[in-house]
């Protein structure tokens, strides 16, 4: 984790006070270093109901102010509004429902799980200012969405 999370904040506009979602946030451990980082609002979801309740434990154990919700990706409601999200995502067919919830000109973070490229499918989803962050634990990309 420590080279993703090193590779993540290298990526990641200065967080203080911004609201940030985590798809596919597993058990909780990125939205707790956005929070740690300064992110304001966080939101972590993901579909693995166990992984869920140990990111709620540990929030329980040591309260931030982050919450989580179980949600499967392709059922995934707009959760709100955020400045930033960051998604660990295998493919670009769900980008739709995870930037739902995206500010007009906010950040997008995707994390290719499998190594594929999500350029095409950034493009197509109308997102500008896409750059492809190499990092030998896995590529990352980052893209505005249009205002």
């Amino acid at each position: 984790m420590a080279d993703q999370a090193a590779a993540l904040l290298e990526v990641l506009p200065d967080l203080a006070g911004r609201s940030v979602l985590v798809v596919g946030c597993g058990d909780g451990r990125y939205p707790r270093l956005l929070r740690g980082e300064g992110a304001g609002r966080v939101v972590g979801v993901d579909a693995d109901q166990v992984l869920i309740a140990v990111a709620q434990r540990e929030e329980e154990r040591n309260p931030i102010g982050i919450s989580y919700e179980v949600h499967r990706l392709d059922r995934l409601p707009v959760m709100g509004t955020f400045e930033i999200v960051l998604a660990f995502l295998d493919s670009p067919g769900r980008l739709g429902r995870v930037t739902a919830s995206l500010v007009a000109g906010g950040l997008l973070v995707v994390v290719a799980t499998n190594g594929l490229s999500f350029e095409e499918g950034l493009r197509d989803n109308g997102f500008r200012d896409i750059v492809l962050h190499r990092h030998e634990s896995g590529d990352v990309h980052s893209a505005r969405k249009a205002s």
